[in-house]
């Protein structure tokens, strides 16, 4: 496995690369001081499995990179560290393209936690959104749903995964991802938790079963 660290701080870089070492069995560790660097490097190993980029950056911010590599690596996975613990920052950049946010007062742990949900084509939000959320997300107009977007939307609010949702709707499992992408972005919300607070309090789903909703 590749994965690419991009950091304009050597030091961090250094020990972020030394945090994901445990992410598998003997990553290959790749690195680039800037979003220029990382799309060069990006050009040489078309194989990197992940992208750990750090939010602001000289030259070229992470916010921008994020944008090059939904143009031109769309299947690529990026996690973004911030030193930032502002819920607008996670919005953006999840808005953005990016599957993670993981702020730099985390611990080793919690990043490589963060990568691997990454990796599985998950995503991965901070504990400190759910005081966003709880604070209340922006409530969408129902008519910025598409009914087929209700459909999933619907099978998020009874707790089932990507995978079950595909296979209920008949539908392949990217395209349930993009829609739930679009339903993040109509409801104004980050994850599944609040997507589900949301539609509920806006009375877009009917009543659901009890059960665990995953980020």
């Amino acid at each position: 496995m590749k994965l690419l660290v991009v950091d304009d701080h050597p030091l961090v870089r250094s020990g972020v690369m030394a945090a994901l070492r445990t992410v598998a069995d003997n990553p290959l560790m790749l690195e680039a001081g800037d979003g220029v660097q990382a799309l060069s490097c990006l050009d040489e190993h078309p194989d990197v499995a992940a992208v750990v980029l750090d939010l602001r950056m000289a030259g070229m911010p992470g916010i921008a990179l994020l944008d090059q590599l939904k143009r031109r690596h769309p299947d690529l996975p990026a996690l973004v560290l911030s030193s930032s613990e502002d819920p607008d920052d996670v919005r953006a950049v999840l808005r953005a393209g990016a599957r993670g946010y993981c702020p730099k007062s985390s611990n080793a742990g919690t990043l490589v936690a963060a990568l691997r949900l990454v990796l599985s084509g998950e995503v991965y939000v901070p504990p400190f959104m759910a005081q966003a959320a709880a604070a209340g997300p922006a409530q969408a107009d129902a008519s910025g749903l598409t009914p087929r977007q209700r459909e999933v939307l619907q099978e998020l609010c009874n707790g089932r995964s990507n995978k079950q949702i595909a296979n209920s709707l008949g539908m392949q499992e990217k395209t349930v991802k993009g829609h739930v992408s679009a339903i993040f972005r109509c409801l104004n919300v980050v994850h599944r938790l609040q997507a589900v607070e949301a539609a509920r309090a806006a009375g877009l789903v009917g009543a659901a079963p009890a059960g665990e909703i995953s980020l």
